[in-house]
């Protein structure tokens, strides 16, 4: 049997090996800061995806020699690689380097942690401030209470997010930036329990069906529907006894987490996007994404002749989300995002060409891309 002090002592053990991770991490990030510094006057891409593919791979054969789970070491090492590369792009933009201020929705846990890993990973001062709802946070950069705006567009289990589009149409304010936060939910409880002990279940209706794989596992599970995880909360300090679903992140403290990671998609993943008042300009050895918003004749092939367009510039479309046009009943707009740069020629032209086939062509910006469409295989 394991005495106090022995677990003292292997407690202090593994304090060690959790500062030399962190050391380690610190050390790549510096090789990285000094090879993105000898890259600066060459034509060398900030991303070099061949590279990030060797890397994968080569950690992976490691983990398995010394039995370590691959997944594991392949999700943190992608989260070491894409933070190197925020560095390096960071390194290139003309950003402020006075505290900026962020806008998210109360609430939002997932937007919350986001945009800390934006400002994080481009080397930015700031500080985040909660706003009560999408249609807030919206005004309060346009009107100069924030600089940056962070909202979810889409979530890869549950879809796209249909207000952000609706406020990107109605608002002046462009897009600067994406970011992608991992969920990872959570079943937590107000006191130590067994699963099996849990009578009721408060829950979002986004988190019950991110989650349907757990509730179908607990059939005499009474589930409540929340209007927020804030209000699961506080419902959940009333009742005793009770569980809730909630981003790991956002479990208060005095919760005690039952289970974790109990979300039925694997691969749960939140899309954001930065509104900012200006538009940034992205140098071309950074990969770059441009969201368009193009309405259509009503006609047919319409849309066809506009995907032709982006097609025969050898643009890569990443999404297509149709929204009906204000005030024109059965008259839609297409929001778009292609892999490219409206500052590059070959892109410029493509919009230009658009114009020429589309009723209206907006462009809502040019950013650095967090994922591109050869992310899929690594």
């Amino acid at each position: 049997m394991t005495t106090p002090d022995e677990l003292a002592r292997l407690r202090a053990e593994l304090d060690g090996v959790d500062r030399g991770l962190v050391d380690l991490v610190a050390r790549r990030l510096e090789v990285v800061g000094r090879i993105g510094e000898a890259k600066r006057d060459s034509d060398h891409p900030v991303r070099d995806i061949p590279r990030e593919r060797a890397v994968l791979e080569r950690v992976e054969a490691l983990a398995r020699e010394r039995g370590v789970s691959a997944d594991l070491v392949r999700r943190v090492f992608r989260e070491v690689i894409g933070h190197a590369v925020d560095r390096q792009t960071g390194a290139l933009l003309a950003l402020p380097r006075e505290p900026v201020v962020v806008g998210v929705v109360e609430d939002d846990a997932t937007a919350r942690s986001a945009a800390h890993k934006y400002l994080s990973g481009l080397g930015v001062q700031g500080e985040v401030v909660a706003h009560r709802g999408a249609r807030a946070v919206v005004a309060a950069v346009e009107q100069g209470q924030c600089d940056l705006a962070v909202l979810p567009v889409e979530n890869s289990a549950s879809g796209s997010v249909g207000l952000l589009h609706e406020l990107l149409e109605r608002s002046s304010l462009w897009v600067v930036g994406e970011e992608v936060w991992r969920v990872e939910h959570c079943l937590v409880a107000a006191r130590p329990l067994a699963v099996d002990e849990v009578v009721v279940l408060l829950a979002t209706d986004d988190d019950q069906e991110a989650c349907s794989g757990l509730l179908a596992s607990l059939p005499g599970v009474e589930v409540r529907t929340v209007a927020s995880r804030a209000q699961a909360v506080r419902d959940l300090q009333d009742a005793p006894g009770a569980a809730v679903l909630l981003p790991l992140d956002a479990v208060p403290e005095g919760l005690v987490v039952l289970r974790r990671d109990v979300g039925t998609e694997r691969e749960n993943v939140t899309r954001l996007l930065v509104l900012g008042r200006h538009p940034v300009e992205v140098p071309p050895r950074v990969p770059c994404k441009t969201t368009l918003r193009i309405v259509t004749p009503h006609a047919e092939g319409a849309l066809l002749r506009c995907l032709q367009v982006l097609s025969s510039a050898g643009l890569t479309m990443t999404k297509l989300e149709s929204r009906p046009v204000p005030g024109r009943p059965f008259e839609y707009a297409f929001f778009v995002d292609v892999e490219g740069n409206v500052a590059d020629p070959g892109t410029r032209d493509a919009v230009e060409h658009l114009r020429e086939v589309a009723t209206t062509v907006r462009v809502l910006g040019s950013y650095p891309a967090k994922v591109l469409h050869a992310d899929a295989a690594r």
